[in-house]
């Protein structure tokens, strides 16, 4: 009889451990983290218990995501490859569907400016660009697919790292919130670009290059101006950075077999640990609330 017992309760003990994890509801901001070709989805005040997973499909051959983010305009998540391709993600099922392309360069990092509803991209060497979207709305000052070439990004005169070359590997914006309701945006909300220098781990601010002849492009945010450091190594890869709403701005550092996740002051660069997730992550994105 006890012989029997034991048997029902090492039974038992199996299938409880056989049985699929069902996520707790997200708590805190929701967030979503990139591991190759598969999508998180957690809340940041409790993501190793919310984490849920799906994998990423659609995407073409040869094509590897490297960052996200989610368009104010529609309130939907993006991937972006190195190739230079974008994709809308479905994030509960993974499925992505290919919208436009930057090219010329080797995409590094990417955002969406709220305020033009265009796609700024960080590329390979400095490069710089703007880019339009197929997918509606089209701003009323592009058409789609519309690439512009906002030069070089370089340290700002008079900037402690005047003459450095910067090593940039995430950006984000301020003020994005979710207009998907209206379709519409706020080209008077102003809007600031941050990014994150792996070469001295620190914040930096982008401001528009009016000096360089010939003149570039009016907002092209190729300056940059150091905030602070970061008190973090940040790396490309490993690195990801985002800011929901006015300004609550969130860095994450992938390690071996975790990722930790930090909290950024805008005004001084320093990252404060929030807390930790129990995959590695290379880009992470917030969902974005209605303003």
């Amino acid at each position: 009889m006890k012989h029997a017992a034991l048997l029902l309760l090492s039974a038992l003990t199996l299938a409880s451990c056989s049985m699929p994890r069902t996520p707790a509801a997200p708590a805190g901001q929701v967030t979503y983290g990139l591991n190759g070709a598969t999508l998180y989805t957690f809340g940041l005040d409790n993501p190793d218990a919310s984490r849920r997973s799906v994998t990423i499909t659609g995407l073409s051959s040869g094509d590897t995501l490297v960052d996200l983010d989610v368009r104010n305009t529609d309130g939907m998540l993006y991937g972006f490859a190195s190739s230079g391709r974008v994709y809308m993600i479905n994030a509960d099922t993974g499925t992505a569907t290919a919208d436009a392309s930057v090219t010329g360069t080797t995409l590094v990092a990417a955002d969406f400016n709220p305020q033009a509803n265009r796609l700024r991209v960080i590329g390979a060497n400095d490069a710089n660009f703007r880019l339009t979207l197929n997918a509606a709305p089209i701003p009323g000052t592009s058409t789609a697919g519309a690439q512009t070439n906002d030069g070089m990004f370089s340290y700002a005169a008079g900037d402690a790292n005047v003459g450095k070359n910067p090593e940039l590997v995430a950006a984000a914006y301020t003020n994005s919130f979710n207009d998907s309701a209206t379709k519409a945006y706020s080209a008077a909300t102003p809007t600031t670009l941050y990014t994150l220098d792996a070469g001295t781990d620190s914040l930096v601010k982008h401001v528009n290059n009016t000096t360089t002849m010939p003149a570039l492009p009016a907002g092209n945010f190729s300056d940059l101006t150091t905030v602070g450091a970061l008190g973090v190594d940040v790396m490309v890869g490993k690195t990801g950075f985002d800011i929901a709403g006015a300004g609550t701005a969130v860095l994450s550092r992938a390690g071996a077999s975790s990722t930790d996740l930090y909290t950024v002051d805008l005004t001084s660069g320093k990252a404060m640990m929030k807390g930790s997730v129990k995959v590695t992550l290379s880009s992470v994105a917030l969902k974005l609330q209605a303003p």
